[in-house]
């Protein structure tokens, strides 16, 4: 139950970072924005969110978890109830970017949560749960805000995301406990900032970490928290039905992260999975892009395939954990969460920097922009064969 309440936080991440896909439209015409200002304000938050997450892993292993993400699903409802009240650019970005802040602990969090009161060979499993928490709060900030739109506008909504923070930030503080009974903080003595940097990026494993999922997570957020959407109206699909259709790539998601974290903690294998999920969202990437749409059902399987390869990135975080000594859980997780989630950020603003302003642009101009997701799916997948595989539940001893 406390590990669920941590997740919950994660759901509600994405359900204020990713929901803003489906309310772009409407705030871009509200605000009278143009399609370079919508990539900027959509990726503040994720900019802020990876910026913070280093400070928030750190913090996360030397303090009490329960209160900082008590702390941070607050801010998160505070910001989400002005950003419903912006009235210009710089307001909205300055608001959305104290969010990301705000929910930079929820994942990291939920992942210390894990590493402390999930048996160590299930950590793979427990961490493609919370994974399955981003693809459920994806979907519902994805289809769930888009049909929401049909009976308020994006400001009603704003306000619904703020009640639901106050929420998470109640139920975190009455239910949370940072550590099971008899756990000692001996367990995981955490390290000065400048010693954890040292040994975490000059830890071969985790910078190839953190290229794997800067290529994934940031194709996850950039492609499918955004760019995705504009792709499938160009292809003639409708908005309502574009944000319908991206959230497929979530539910693919939701659907494999669980089961990956169960079949490589049963195999007992991290690497060759890793392999798989990143070659295979590399080839689902270029048919998304490039494929001909032969009817609806046809492309909803073929995001949701993309959806379920990408879901493999979830073994990164067991992947690098089990390569460094205890003391660094939050704060390795934070760092290749914050490689990925700066990753999504830029890839959220570069494509119309690259198209230029105009707010529309022809099929073909949108297919050549976004290769570059297929650029940095590449990468992750050499990044993945020149990993080291590693255990569940491995005790890591220096020089090992």
């Amino acid at each position: 139950m406390i590990w669920f309440i941590g997740t919950l936080f994660v759901v509600y991440q994405l359900m204020l970072q990713n929901g803003f896909g489906a309310i772009s439209e409407s705030v871009t015409r509200d605000l009278s924005l143009t399609a370079v200002g919508t990539g900027v304000l959509s990726g503040s938050f994720l900019i802020t969110y990876s910026l913070m997450q280093l400070p928030a892993g750190l913090a996360l292993d030397r303090f009490n978890p329960r209160w900082l993400m008590a702390a941070g699903a607050l801010i998160c409802a505070i910001a989400a109830w002005f950003f419903g009240q912006a009235d210009s650019l710089g307001s909205a970005i300055a608001i959305r970017a104290a969010m990301g802040v705000g929910a930079a602990v929820a994942f990291p969090g939920a992942g210390l949560l894990a590493r402390r009161w999930i048996n160590p060979a299930q950590f793979a499993l427990a961490m493609g749960l919370i994974d399955c928490g981003f693809g459920i709060g994806a979907v519902l900030g994805d289809s769930g805000f888009n049909h929401l739109l049909t009976v308020m506008d994006w400001r009603g909504v704003l306000v619904l995301l703020s009640i639901t923070g106050l929420v998470v930030s109640v139920l975190i503080a009455a239910g949370v406990r940072s550590a099971p009974p008899g756990w000692s903080s001996e367990e995981e003595i955490p390290v000065p900032l400048r010693e954890a940097l040292t040994v975490m990026l000059r830890n071969r494993q985790v910078l190839l970490g953190m290229i794997f999922y800067a290529g994934t997570c940031g194709t996850l957020f950039g492609f499918g928290g955004l760019w995705d959407i504009k792709l499938q109206q160009a292809f003639g699909y409708d908005p309502v039905k574009a944000v319908d259709l991206n959230s497929w790539i979530f539910v693919g998601l939701a659907i494999s992260a669980p089961i990956v974290g169960l079949i490589s903690d049963s195999w007992g294998r991290r690497k060759p999975l890793l392999v798989i999920g990143s070659l295979g969202s590399t080839i689902a990437c270029a048919v998304v892009l490039f494929g001909p749409v032969f009817n609806d059902l046809a492309t909803i399987l073929v995001l949701l395939i993309q959806g379920m390869f990408l879901g493999v990135n979830v073994l990164v975080f067991a992947t690098v954990c089990e390569s460094l000594p205890k003391g660094y859980g939050a704060s390795a997780i934070g760092l290749v969460n914050a490689a990925g989630c700066l990753c999504g950020g830029l890839l959220q603003m570069i494509p119309p920097m690259m198209m230029g302003s105009d707010r529309w642009q022809p099929l073909e101009v949108y297919q050549q922009t976004l290769t570059i997701f297929l650029v940095v799916l590449v990468l992750a997948t050499v990044a993945a064969l020149l990993m080291h595989d590693t255990r569940p539940g491995w005790d890591h001893k220096p020089g090992t």
